[in-house]
């Protein structure tokens, strides 16, 4: 005699692993890892304070005059 299954378990348990490598390829495809996302911080934040080290003005002066 066949063992018997329930349909909706079956069922849920596909629908769940097709979930989980869907989302897996839109990590590949669409995800940054957290250390490149935070390099890339990092290295805007230093690219503005190069920036506003090298302004001859202020902002306040700029409203001055």
């Amino acid at each position: 005699m066949a063992d018997l299954i329930n349909l909706n378990k079956v069922r849920k348990a596909k629908k769940k692993q097709d979930e989980k490598s869907k989302a897996e390829e839109n990590r590949i495809v669409y995800g940054i890892s957290t250390t490149v996302r935070k390099q890339e911080q990092l290295r805007q934040k230093r690219d503005a304070q190069k920036l506003g080290q090298k302004r001859l003005t202020t902002e306040a002066d700029n409203k001055k005059g």
